[in-house]
């Protein structure tokens, strides 16, 4: 018994330290403070971070000096070692040509650069996705919203309508629909919360936090600018991480090519020696080597052959991204105008005209001027028009994100 009832003691516990820490967790937050949390937190972004470290670590490798060699040199040997003619003593170090060590550091030097835009492209793609999952909540909340009041209206509905019918003056074909009409938005109150609950799922992922209940702290709403496609586009061809990486995989190739041209030179070896001549052991000596590439047609040549091609492939692959990055400015370029169409034409005529609608339709309804079919159908108006406004709300400035994510970069 004694250790039953602290089972169940141990799982209250749990259940409160549960409950408890949900209630800490939840707070609200703006999409810059999600955005920010997601970025510091995301694994993908550690990984490019530590591989920025790593290339730089590699860097170093581009001076690699052979190490010097010690030697010693006996000659006219009689018997043993201690009876010579002559004995050297000295260093000899090898050396490529000077260029190929700066050029082998330029190689490298891009490909720093390429992991620092690599670094780039993943921050904005977990920043539009943030911004994505973030606006789909707000979008969804208000959604919520308007099928409460739609939901609230029915359920005023189906009081009159019963009311109505109690006193003979309608059919039951009336509160029938009103009741129909009151399980869809029932329906659709489930359908926005399980929405809702799907948006705040994927930013803690993109947070990487377990338990955590985002609550927004920003409003979905319109903010009006004036967009240039042109300078869009322009920022686009010029800070695209995707092109970036591609520029500087060129450079590491263009680098490459010289550095293969460079190991055709010679290279060069020093040698450094202190001389021991019977019992006089005065003297040193010096000598220079180089060494010809006898055998250039091989290996060097076919590195020099690999990087042409290397530099060919991203030429090409610079031309294809440069229209993908077009094609996908105008695509969303013509969101943003088409959105901001229908948003300014909401906000200046429908969203006013609905909410009259609204107010007229029920005192007319509760007078008995109109029939239920005339309310439904003015009903179904408001929340079809209020509907269709968030809705270009939200494209509207997703279309704004999908702009800024295009070019890297925020649109004033």
């Amino acid at each position: 018994m004694y250790h039953l009832n602290r089972t169940k003691i141990s799982i209250i516990i749990c259940m409160l330290v549960l409950f408890c820490g949900n209630r800490i967790l939840s707070q609200q937050m703006t999409m810059d403070a999600v955005v920010k949390a997601a970025i510091e937190n995301n694994q993908q972004i550690k990984s490019a971070k530590l591989n920025i470290e790593k290339e730089e670590a590699v860097k170093l490798k581009a001076f690699n000096i052979p190490r010097p060699e010690l030697f010693m040199e006996y000659e006219g040997v009689k018997g043993s070692l201690n009876n010579f003619e002559s004995r050297k003593i000295g260093i000899l170090q090898e050396l490529e040509f000077p260029t190929s060590y700066f050029l082998r550091s330029d190689v490298q030097s891009s490909q720093v650069d390429v992991a620092k835009q690599e670094l780039n492209k993943i921050a904005y793609n977990i920043k539009f996705e943030v911004q994505t999952a973030y606006l789909s909540m707000l979008l969804n909340y208000k959604l919520l919203e308007i099928a409460k009041d739609n939901l609230k209206i029915y359920n005023d509905f189906l009081f009159v309508a019963g009311k109505k019918f109690e006193a003979g003056s309608t059919s039951n074909l009336e509160v029938l629909g009103a009741k129909v009409n009151k399980i869809k938005f029932e329906n659709q109150v489930k359908n926005f919360e399980s929405e809702i609950i799907t948006a705040k799922s994927e930013l803690r992922k993109l947070m990487n936090v377990a338990y955590f209940n985002i609550e927004p702290a920003d409003e979905l709403s319109f903010t009006y600018r004036a967009l240039s496609k042109e300078a869009i586009m322009k920022s686009a061809l010029v800070n695209n991480p995707e092109l970036k990486i591609i520029y500087f995989q060129k450079e590491k190739f263009l680098n490459k090519v010289s550095l293969s041209k460079s190991e055709l030179l010679p290279n060069l070896s020093f040698r450094y020696y202190k001389q021991k001549i019977g019992n006089d052991g005065d003297y040193w000596g010096m000598e220079f080597g180089i060494g010809l590439p006898l055998w250039f047609w091989w290996e060097p040549t076919g590195n020099i052959k690999e990087a042409n091609y290397e530099l060919k492939i991203a030429t090409s692959e610079e031309i294809n991204t440069k229209k993908s990055i077009e094609n996908d400015v105008n695509h969303a370029f013509e969101e943003y105008e088409n959105s901001l169409r229908q948003t300014q034409f909401f906000n200046d005529e429908a969203i006013f005209e609905v909410n009259e609608i609204l107010r007229q339709a029920k005192i007319s309804y509760e007078e008995g001027a109109i029939d239920y079919v005339e309310y439904l159908q003015a009903l179904q108006i408001v929340y079809e028009t209020r509907t269709q406004y968030l809705n270009a709300v939200y494209d509207y400035n997703r279309s704004i994100i999908k702009l800024e994510n295009i070019i890297a970069g925020d649109l004033k």
